[in-house]
Protein backbone atom coordinates (compact mmCIF):
# COMPACT_ATOMS: atom_id res chain seq x y z
CA UNK A 1 0.00 0.00 0.00
CA UNK A 2 2.90 2.21 0.97
CA UNK A 3 4.05 1.80 -2.53
CA UNK A 4 1.04 2.25 -4.36
CA UNK A 5 0.34 5.17 -3.10
CA UNK A 6 3.38 7.45 -4.89
CA UNK A 7 2.75 5.54 -7.74
CA UNK A 8 -1.24 6.13 -7.94
CA UNK A 9 -1.06 10.01 -7.71
CA UNK A 10 2.03 10.20 -10.56
CA UNK A 11 -0.12 8.10 -12.66
CA UNK A 12 -3.51 10.16 -11.85
CA UNK A 13 -1.48 13.28 -12.92
CA UNK A 14 -0.31 11.82 -16.41
CA UNK A 15 -3.63 10.47 -17.24
CA UNK A 16 -5.06 14.10 -16.02
CA UNK A 17 -3.15 15.72 -18.41
CA UNK A 18 -3.24 12.67 -21.37
CA UNK A 19 -7.11 13.18 -20.85
CA UNK A 20 -6.89 17.21 -20.95
CA UNK A 21 -5.32 16.57 -24.61
CA UNK A 22 -8.20 14.38 -25.41
CA UNK A 23 -6.41 11.06 -25.34
CA UNK A 24 -8.92 9.15 -23.06
CA UNK A 25 -7.81 5.57 -23.89
CA UNK A 26 -3.99 6.28 -23.86
CA UNK A 27 -4.56 8.10 -20.29
CA UNK A 28 -6.03 4.59 -18.98
CA UNK A 29 -3.16 2.61 -20.31
CA UNK A 30 -0.35 5.45 -19.05
CA UNK A 31 -1.88 4.99 -15.60
CA UNK A 32 -1.93 1.82 -15.03
CA UNK A 33 1.42 1.32 -16.67
CA UNK A 34 3.00 4.20 -14.59
CA UNK A 35 0.58 2.71 -11.15
CA UNK A 36 2.38 -0.62 -11.51
CA UNK A 37 5.40 0.49 -12.40
CA UNK A 38 6.17 3.14 -10.10
CA UNK A 39 5.07 1.24 -7.43
CA UNK A 40 7.03 -2.54 -8.28
CA UNK A 41 10.39 0.50 -8.68
CA UNK A 42 9.84 1.73 -5.08
CA UNK A 43 9.20 -1.98 -4.02
CA UNK A 44 12.52 -3.59 -5.45
CA UNK A 45 14.84 -0.70 -4.95
CA UNK A 46 13.69 1.38 -1.65
CA UNK A 47 15.88 -0.80 0.43
CA UNK A 48 19.08 -0.39 -1.63
CA UNK A 49 18.51 3.37 -1.73
CA UNK A 50 18.32 3.56 2.07
CA UNK A 51 21.53 1.62 3.03
CA UNK A 52 23.31 3.24 0.26
CA UNK A 53 22.19 6.53 1.39
CA UNK A 54 23.46 5.99 5.42
CA UNK A 55 26.92 5.31 3.35
CA UNK A 56 26.49 1.51 4.33
CA UNK A 57 29.13 -0.90 2.94
CA UNK A 58 29.56 -4.72 2.79
CA UNK A 59 31.10 -6.10 6.41
CA UNK A 60 34.78 -7.68 6.01
CA UNK A 61 33.79 -11.16 8.13
CA UNK A 62 38.12 -10.97 9.20
CA UNK A 63 37.62 -7.04 10.06
CA UNK A 64 34.19 -7.86 12.36
CA UNK A 65 34.51 -11.66 13.55
CA UNK A 66 32.71 -10.95 16.49
CA UNK A 67 29.47 -9.59 14.09
CA UNK A 68 29.46 -12.90 11.72
CA UNK A 69 29.98 -14.74 14.29
CA UNK A 70 26.92 -13.70 16.28
CA UNK A 71 24.71 -13.35 13.14
CA UNK A 72 25.46 -16.67 12.20
CA UNK A 73 24.41 -18.11 15.39
CA UNK A 74 21.13 -15.97 16.27
CA UNK A 75 20.04 -17.14 12.21
CA UNK A 76 20.81 -21.01 13.52
CA UNK A 77 18.45 -20.18 16.29
CA UNK A 78 16.00 -17.88 14.92
CA UNK A 79 15.30 -20.28 11.80
CA UNK A 80 16.70 -16.85 9.70
CA UNK A 81 19.07 -17.15 6.44
CA UNK A 82 21.90 -15.04 6.84
CA UNK A 83 21.46 -11.09 5.88
CA UNK A 84 23.56 -9.19 4.04
CA UNK A 85 25.98 -7.53 7.14
CA UNK A 86 26.65 -4.11 6.13
CA UNK A 87 28.93 -1.78 8.57
CA UNK A 88 28.47 2.48 8.32
CA UNK A 89 31.71 4.22 9.68
CA UNK A 90 30.12 6.30 12.67
CA UNK A 91 31.30 6.39 16.57
CA UNK A 92 27.76 6.44 17.52
CA UNK A 93 26.58 3.05 18.42
CA UNK A 94 23.73 1.91 16.31
CA UNK A 95 21.84 -0.48 14.14
CA UNK A 96 19.02 -1.05 11.82
CA UNK A 97 17.25 -3.69 9.32
CA UNK A 98 16.02 -3.27 6.06
CA UNK A 99 14.88 -5.61 3.00
CA UNK A 100 11.71 -6.84 0.91
CA UNK A 101 11.92 -10.54 3.22
CA UNK A 102 14.08 -12.28 5.24
CA UNK A 103 15.97 -13.72 1.88
CA UNK A 104 17.12 -10.21 0.55
CA UNK A 105 17.35 -8.52 4.02
CA UNK A 106 20.47 -6.22 5.13
CA UNK A 107 22.07 -5.76 8.66
CA UNK A 108 23.83 -2.06 9.28
CA UNK A 109 24.99 -1.38 11.85
CA UNK A 110 27.87 1.45 12.78
CA UNK A 111 31.72 0.93 13.52
CA UNK A 112 30.93 2.95 17.26
CA UNK A 113 28.60 -0.42 18.07
CA UNK A 114 30.83 -3.06 17.30
CA UNK A 115 33.72 -1.40 19.37
CA UNK A 116 31.58 -0.28 22.22
CA UNK A 117 29.62 -3.13 23.22
CA UNK A 118 30.69 -6.34 24.99
CA UNK A 119 29.48 -9.79 23.50
CA UNK A 120 26.35 -9.85 25.03
CA UNK A 121 25.71 -6.39 24.61
CA UNK A 122 26.30 -6.46 21.13
CA UNK A 123 23.89 -9.99 20.91
CA UNK A 124 21.12 -8.06 22.17
CA UNK A 125 21.21 -5.34 19.36
CA UNK A 126 21.72 -7.78 17.01
CA UNK A 127 18.97 -9.77 18.51
CA UNK A 128 16.99 -7.20 18.38
CA UNK A 129 17.37 -6.47 14.13
CA UNK A 130 16.62 -9.76 13.37
CA UNK A 131 13.21 -9.47 15.28
CA UNK A 132 12.43 -6.86 12.78
CA UNK A 133 13.43 -9.53 9.91
CA UNK A 134 12.16 -12.40 11.63
CA UNK A 135 8.12 -10.72 11.69
CA UNK A 136 9.19 -8.85 8.22
CA UNK A 137 9.00 -5.39 10.20
CA UNK A 138 11.55 -4.64 7.22
CA UNK A 139 9.11 -4.46 4.65
CA UNK A 140 8.02 -1.49 4.80
CA UNK A 141 10.84 0.35 6.22
CA UNK A 142 12.95 0.98 2.97
CA UNK A 143 9.77 2.16 1.38
CA UNK A 144 8.12 4.10 4.04
CA UNK A 145 11.17 6.33 3.61
CA UNK A 146 11.43 6.84 0.25
CA UNK A 147 7.64 7.46 0.28
CA UNK A 148 8.32 9.83 3.15
CA UNK A 149 10.55 12.32 0.84
CA UNK A 150 7.44 14.39 -0.53
CA UNK A 151 6.60 15.85 2.61
CA UNK A 152 10.11 17.07 3.33
CA UNK A 153 9.74 19.33 0.52
CA UNK A 154 6.45 20.90 2.49
CA UNK A 155 7.36 20.51 6.31
CA UNK A 156 10.68 19.73 6.36
CA UNK A 157 13.23 16.80 7.84
CA UNK A 158 10.96 16.71 11.20
CA UNK A 159 7.76 16.27 9.07
CA UNK A 160 9.19 13.64 6.83
CA UNK A 161 10.52 11.70 10.04
CA UNK A 162 7.14 11.74 11.66
CA UNK A 163 5.97 10.39 8.59
CA UNK A 164 8.17 7.75 8.52
CA UNK A 165 7.39 6.75 12.46
CA UNK A 166 3.90 6.43 11.61
CA UNK A 167 4.38 4.26 8.39
CA UNK A 168 6.43 1.64 9.80
CA UNK A 169 4.38 1.98 12.98
CA UNK A 170 5.15 2.90 16.71
CA UNK A 171 6.34 0.79 19.14
CA UNK A 172 7.85 -1.09 16.75
CA UNK A 173 11.62 -0.86 18.81
CA UNK A 174 9.80 -1.70 22.40
CA UNK A 175 8.25 -5.11 21.13
CA UNK A 176 11.53 -5.85 19.28
CA UNK A 177 12.94 -5.87 22.46
CA UNK A 178 10.79 -7.71 24.13
CA UNK A 179 10.88 -10.61 21.79
CA UNK A 180 14.58 -10.22 21.46
CA UNK A 181 14.99 -11.02 24.96
CA UNK A 182 13.43 -14.20 24.57
CA UNK A 183 16.19 -15.35 22.25
CA UNK A 184 19.42 -14.43 23.60
CA UNK A 185 21.20 -16.37 26.14
CA UNK A 186 21.54 -13.35 28.47
CA UNK A 187 18.66 -10.94 28.33
CA UNK A 188 20.19 -8.49 30.42
CA UNK A 189 22.52 -7.70 27.51
CA UNK A 190 19.14 -6.00 25.79
CA UNK A 191 18.74 -3.99 28.55
CA UNK A 192 22.86 -2.77 29.13
CA UNK A 193 23.32 -2.58 25.42
CA UNK A 194 20.93 0.48 25.53
CA UNK A 195 22.34 2.18 28.66
CA UNK A 196 25.70 2.27 26.78
CA UNK A 197 23.61 4.19 23.87
CA UNK A 198 21.79 6.83 26.24
CA UNK A 199 25.03 7.27 28.05
CA UNK A 200 27.79 7.61 25.36
CA UNK A 201 27.88 10.83 24.10
CA UNK A 202 28.14 11.16 20.42
CA UNK A 203 30.67 13.48 20.56
CA UNK A 204 29.89 15.74 17.87
CA UNK A 205 29.24 13.49 15.31
CA UNK A 206 26.01 13.96 12.90
CA UNK A 207 22.94 11.96 13.36
CA UNK A 208 21.31 10.10 11.28
CA UNK A 209 24.88 9.01 8.85
CA UNK A 210 25.07 9.73 5.38
CA UNK A 211 24.02 13.47 3.33
CA UNK A 212 20.78 14.05 2.32
CA UNK A 213 16.97 14.00 2.48
CA UNK A 214 17.05 10.11 2.16
CA UNK A 215 19.69 9.53 5.29
CA UNK A 216 17.48 12.47 7.43
CA UNK A 217 14.60 10.31 7.26
CA UNK A 218 16.12 7.35 8.79
CA UNK A 219 15.91 8.01 12.28
CA UNK A 220 13.31 5.81 13.52
CA UNK A 221 14.73 2.83 11.82
CA UNK A 222 17.64 2.45 13.97
CA UNK A 223 17.61 0.80 17.00
CA UNK A 224 17.85 4.32 19.27
CA UNK A 225 15.93 6.85 17.03
CA UNK A 226 16.92 9.27 19.69
CA UNK A 227 20.33 10.32 19.53
CA UNK A 228 20.65 13.79 19.08
CA UNK A 229 16.92 14.55 20.41
CA UNK A 230 17.28 17.65 23.42
CA UNK A 231 18.43 15.58 26.43
CA UNK A 232 14.76 16.76 28.26
CA UNK A 233 12.54 15.62 25.39
CA UNK A 234 9.08 14.18 26.61
CA UNK A 235 9.05 10.67 26.50
CA UNK A 236 5.40 9.48 27.71
CA UNK A 237 3.61 7.75 25.15
CA UNK A 238 6.19 7.09 23.15
CA UNK A 239 7.19 3.37 23.38
CA UNK A 240 10.10 3.58 20.54
CA UNK A 241 11.82 6.14 23.20
CA UNK A 242 15.08 4.40 24.14
CA UNK A 243 14.72 5.43 28.16
CA UNK A 244 11.39 4.31 28.21
CA UNK A 245 12.45 1.22 26.90
CA UNK A 246 15.02 0.35 29.07
CA UNK A 247 12.98 0.91 31.78
CA UNK A 248 10.98 -1.40 30.75
CA UNK A 249 13.41 -4.23 30.03
CA UNK A 250 14.93 -3.52 33.87
CA UNK A 251 10.97 -4.96 35.06
CA UNK A 252 11.63 -8.17 33.32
Amino acid sequence: MICLLPGVIVGVVVALVLVAVGLPLVAAVSFIVVAGGLSLFLWRFAPGAVVRSVGGRPSDEQEHPRLHNLVDGLCATMGLPRPTICVVESPVPNAMALGRDPATAWLIVTSGLDRCLTLVELEGVLAHELVHVKRHDTVVSGVAVIAALPWTLVGGIAKGSYKVHSLIGRGREFSADQRAAGVVRYPPGIRSALDVMVDLPAAGASWPPGRGRTAALTRWLWIDPTIGLPAGRPVEGNLDDILVRAAALSLR
